[in-house]
């Protein structure tokens, strides 16, 4: 009998807890289980993560309940879970609850149905039926409809079938003539369709071009060694990166092994999904990712774990997915920032995936127009093997870029400036050509801020220290942090003078000036305004596929991904949106996104044409980008990131404190500062604290510290001094960020 075991508990503290097993629980509590525990003075839910042979607590609290005793973490999982719980400093309970599907996080029991079979004897049922057929027909009918056809079955579509009546059901279920079981509800298969999106299948070439054949020889051999290698493969915008990985997984899966692709945003899972379930001709691709529903996350979760899905896509969360024999990972535009998430558990999904792949002796491959620069670096110092794939797999070159100077009277109050005159000629042409064009825009709303031009007044969010956006189509102004909404004050609160002036720009106010401007044209929207559900996304791409829109305006969900061969033009409205944030990164990530987008025109057999806007024109970032010149940027900003000591040549930690008084935050920093400053040789060095670029964020000022070192082991060594000196307390809340993305 297990009489003692060990919990990884829901809560933020870097420690396990001992409960003990009741002896109705002793022989199905299993390593891996998830449990229910008294904690405090609440209930909470944990993961059995070992079983002790003694404990030092004199009275054990006993377990309360197993749950979900069909789900259970395996040795590996465990393994990576405790690999990101020590490395990014999150408690092993929050991580593991983190892997979880989400109705299953959040306390939701799966959603059942009843399913209706036949009793274990045909022949009795059937000469049942014929007995009672002319007393008692419907029980007749259902009773020879089993025994011709045992199920189990839908209830509703068993009595349909069998036009029988719920009594005949209940009738047959209490003499044993049928029986009725409680199971997981399944979900439909694509909500609506990914049919929907433009059919992929012709898009897949008979042969690889020499590049493409080189980077599947190198997967092959890689995964025919049976030991762990990471390929960074970095191949231009259509350059058919897709199609190595797909005939990378063909070869994967006749081996008897199972796949993982992650990609960063769900708007570009429709096509990924439909691409490889052509591909792969009828194996069972699994989907996950934020936009489906609980039932459907249940269902791919446990189809997964139970090993009837071939290959699993999915943004950042699938990376937990239970996938047995897995044989191969992908990180899909694995330079993506939104692979890191911003809450506890801070993990990179890009960097878990390496682990992953490192633990269980596996190639995972790193793909990318546009490596980041530490997958880069890692490359040149030998870590990563780099395959390149420097053309396009179709007849046309990388598109012609022109760089346009943007004139004061971009940001005019009537929008008439926002389209220069080189883009409007552009639009006009592929319009009267019956050509699509893509207008890319990082900024959603009508306008991104409100001010009074007699006093400088700038309306902002109560609980952020953020301008609040007008959105015209709801005549209200909202926060992108908090969501707060609220109608626009009219005249200016402060000085009571004058209405407030709507200025800057997002692609709500885009629309409506194509509208001004194009009156015939056909132009939709994307961006999380528009985009609702899952299926208004696909619906939306499908139209646009098909050709039933001529224009499609959006932010960075069309920047990356998409595939529309009809695409001929791209515009960036703005360039610039992200080019001066106080972040090391905003250069990086401009030309990135620059390269991205300019990379959906021109992937057909028509030449494609982009006109990039901004008011930099001359700054590395949007001049490399204009020119392809990946190299070049590379190397002028390794440069500028080597001095400074910043990634990838530096590591580096982001201490963040919060709380409701900014006097007490500021206390807190600056005591956090001083311990963390006591450690010798100045190593980790540490910057700060000062008030966060964003300082206050939902009530709660923000200050941050940032630890630089070259060392990881220094800067791991230096946050659990911190932790064990001065652990988080009081009203102040503490979250340490590895390798932080966002300086925010």
């Amino acid at each position: 009998m297990r009489g003692i075991v060990e919990v990884a508990v829901n809560v933020p503290l870097l420690r396990l807890f001992h409960y003990e097993v009741p002896e109705g629980l002793s022989s199905r509590i299993e390593l891996g289980h998830r449990v229910l525990v008294p904690f405090g003075g609440r209930m909470a839910t944990g993961i059995c993560v070992g079983f002790p042979e003694s404990s030092d607590v004199a009275a054990l609290k006993p377990v309360r309940e197993l749950l979900h005793p069909d789900l259970r973490f395996d040795a590996h999982l465990l393994e990576l879970t405790r690999w990101i719980s020590d490395y990014y400093r999150a408690s092993w309970g929050e991580v593991l609850e983190a892997a979880l599907p989400p109705p299953i996080r959040a306390g939701r029991k799966e959603p059942l149905e009843t399913r209706v079979a036949a009793g274990p004897d045909g022949a009795a049922l059937l000469a049942e039926g014929g007995r009672l057929a002319s007393r008692a027909p419907a029980r007749s009918r259902l009773l020879v409809f089993l025994a011709r056809n045992p199920g189990p079955h839908r209830r509703p579509e068993l009595l349909r079938a069998a036009a029988a009546s719920p009594e005949a059901l209940r009738w047959a279920v209490r003499e044993g003539w049928a029986a009725e079981d409680r199971v997981p509800r399944d979900a439909p298969a694509d909500r609506g369709g990914l049919e929907s999106i433009a059919n992929l299948a012709s898009r897949s070439p008979a042969a690889l071009h020499e590049d493409q054949d080189k980077a599947l020889e190198a997967i092959r051999e890689a995964a025919g060694s049976g030991a762990f290698s990471t390929l960074l493969l970095h191949g231009v915008t259509g350059s058919g990166k897709t199609e190595v990985y797909l005939r990378a997984f063909r070869e994967i899966l006749e081996r008897g092994r199972r796949g993982l692709v992650l990609v960063p945003e769900i708007s570009l899972t429709p096509q990924m999904v439909l691409r490889f379930r052509e591909g792969l001709g009828g194996r069972c691709v699994a989907v996950i990712h934020s936009r489906l529903t609980p039932a459907e996350r249940a269902r791919e979760w446990r189809d997964i774990q139970n090993g009837k899905a071939d290959l699993v896509i999915g943004a950042r969360s699938a990376v937990f997915a239970p996938i047995p024999d897995l044989g191969l990972i992908v990180v899909d535009e694995e330079h993506d920032g939104s692979y890191k998430q911003e809450s506890s558990p801070r993990y990179n999904g890009r960097d878990v995936a390496v682990m992953r792949a490192h633990m269980l002796g596996i190639p995972v491959v790193l793909g990318s127009a546009t490596p980041s620069l530490e997958s880069f670096q890692n490359a040149r110092a030998g870590k990563y093997r780099l395959h390149g794939m420097p053309r396009r797999v179709t007849s046309q070159d990388l598109p012609a870029v022109a760089v346009v100077p943007l004139e004061p009277d971009f940001y005019r109050l009537d929008g008439s400036g926002l389209i220069s005159d080189a883009l409007d000629r552009l639009l006009r042409d592929r319009l009267r050509r019956k050509e699509q064009s893509l207008l890319f825009l990082n900024r959603r709303g009508f306008s991104t801020y409100l001010h009074c031009t007699n006093c400088g007044y700038t309306l902002k969010c109560p609980s952020c220290d953020i301008a609040l956006t007008f959105h015209r189509s709801r005549n209200a102004v909202r926060c992108h942090y908090c969501d707060h909404t609220a109608q626009v004050p009219s005249p200016c609160p402060e000085c009571l003078a004058l209405p407030l002036r709507r200025s800057g720009v997002g692609t709500e106010k885009i629309m409506a000036e194509l509208a001004r401007r194009y009156e015939d044209a056909r132009v939709a929207r994307l961006d999380r305004d528009t985009v609702t559900s899952q299926q208004a996304m696909i619906e939306t791409l499908g139209r646009f596929a098909r050709g039933e829109h001529d224009i499609l305006v959006g932010t960075q969900m069309i920047a990356k991904g998409h595939d529309f061969p009809e695409v001929t033009l791209v515009g960036i409205i703005n360039a610039d949106t992200g080019l001066h944030f106080p972040d090391f990164r905003s250069a990086e990530r401009t030309f990135q996104v620059i390269t991205q987008v300019a990379g959906r025109a021109g992937r057909g057999d028509k030449p494609g044409r982009v006109v990039v806007q901004t008011f930099s024109p001359d700054h590395p970032a949007i001049a490399c980008a204009a020119l392809g010149d990946y190299a070049g940027f590379v190397r002028s900003e390794l440069e500028c990131r080597q001095a400074l000591g910043y990634p990838p040549f530096g590591r580096l930690v982001k201490v963040l404190l919060q709380g409701p008084d900014p006097e007490e935050t500021a206390t807190e920093a600056a005591a956090v500062a001083a311990i963390l400053r006591q450690r010798k040789g100045n190593d980790p060095k540490v910057l700060g604290p000062a008030p966060s670029p964003i300082s206050r964020i939902q009530g709660k000022s923000r200050f941050q510290l940032l630890l630089k070192s070259g060392s990881a082991a220094a800067l791991h060594s230096s946050i659990v001094g911190l932790e064990k000196a001065r652990p988080a307390r009081g009203k102040v809340e503490r979250a340490i960020d590895v390798d932080p993305q966002s300086m925010l």
